[in-house]
C-alpha cells in the first residue's frame, strides 16, 4: 500500500537480473546474500550503480563480510540481514546502529544450547532451538531447527532483546575431517578469485579424505592456478584431504 514491488525469478541470468533492476530503480532491494554478491560482482566489472537504492535487505543465506564490504564499494549502500525459516518465519533481524543480531522474542522464544543442553554464554557457539510462540496450526516446541549462532552480550542500542553476534549456518554445511572431528569451512567470497579467475565454486566431501572441487572459470585454469586454490582450501582445512576439480559451465543453485 506504500509503494510498488517487484519480483524476479532468483534463477534469472545474473546480466538479465542488472538489466532489470537498471529499469526498475528501486530504492531497496531483497535478495539471497550469494545472488548479491553476484549482482555486485557484474556491477563492479560495468561500473554499474543504482541511483536511488538506500539498503539492501538479504535473506535465506549466512551473509559473509566481504558481501558487506562490496555491497558499500559497489553500490554505496549497507545491508540489513534477516534470520529467519519457513517453519518458524523471522527469528531475528539486524540492529539498526550494528551487525549484530535482536532475537524477535514477541514471536519466538530462541535458545543457544551448547553439546550439554546449557544455554551459552557471550562468545559461545551452539545450536539454535526455537518455540514458536504464534503457531496455532502446528505448536513447534524447542524445535531444533539444524543451525547455529554465537551467542552475544545485551546491546548498547536500548532495545533490550537478546543478542546473536553471528550465525554460522546449517549443520550439513560442516566438514567432516580425517580425525572425525567437524568444522564450517570458510573461504570468504573472493580467495578463489584472487588465486584465479573463478566464477562460481562448490566444494562436496565425497569421502574423509577426498573433495571435489566445481568450479565455473572464466578460462582453462593453468596448473599454478589450481595450485593457488588447493593453497587457499589447504589453508582452511589442512593438508589432510585430497582435492580433486571438476569444470562446470554453471552450478545450479540447489534447493
Amino acid at each position: 500500500m506504500t509503494g510498488e514491488s517487484y519480483f524476479l525469478a532468483i534463477a534469472t541470468p545474473v546480466e538479465n537480473q542488472v538489466e532489470w533492476l537498471q529499469r526498475k530503480n528501486p530504492y531497496y532491494i531483497l535478495t539471497y546474500p550469494s545472488n548479491l554478491m553476484a549482482l555486485l560482482t557484474h556491477c563492479k566489472a560495468h561500473e554499474i550503480r543504482l541511483p536511488r537504492l538506500r539498503r539492501v535487505e538479504t535473506i535465506s543465506e549466512i551473509l559473509h563480510p566481504e558481501v558487506r564490504e562490496a555491497c558499500r564499494e559497489v553500490w554505496g549502500v549497507m545491508i540489513a540481514d534477516m534470520y529467519s525459516s519457513q517453519e518458524v518465519g523471522y527469528m531475528a533481524l539486524q540492529c539498526p546502529k550494528h551487525e549484530h543480531y535482536h532475537v524477535q522474542s514477541e514471536n519466538v522464544l530462541l535458545e543457544i544450547l551448547d553439546d550439554n543442553d546449557r544455554p551459552c554464554r557471550p562468545g559461545e557457539t551452539g545450536r539454535i532451538v526455537v518455540t514458536a510462540i504464534h503457531n496455532y496450526a502446528m505448536p513447534l516446541i524447542r524445535y531444533v531447527i539444524g543451525d547455529y549462532a554465537v551467542a552475544g552480550e545485551p546491546c548498547d542500542c536500548g532495545r533490550g532483546l537478546p543478542v546473536m553476534t553471528r550465525i554460522l549456518g546449517r549443520v550439513r554445511n560442516m566438514l567432516t575431517l580425517p580425525d572425525g572431528g567437524k568444522m564450517w569451512p570458510y573461504f570468504g567470497g573472493d580467495q578463489f578469485a584472487k588465486a584465479a579467475p573463478v566464477r562460481q565454486y562448490q566444494i562436496v566431501q565425497k569421502t574423509l579424505t577426498d573433495l571435489e572441487v566445481r568450479m565455473v572459470p572464466e578460462r582453462p585454469l593453468t596448473p599454478a592456478e589450481e595450485d593457488k586454490i588447493r593453497a587457499v582450501i589447504a589453508g582452511q582445512v589442512g593438508t589432510g584431504f585430497k582435492v580433486a576439480f571438476s569444470y562446470h559451465d554453471e552450478i545450479a543453485r540447489s534447493k
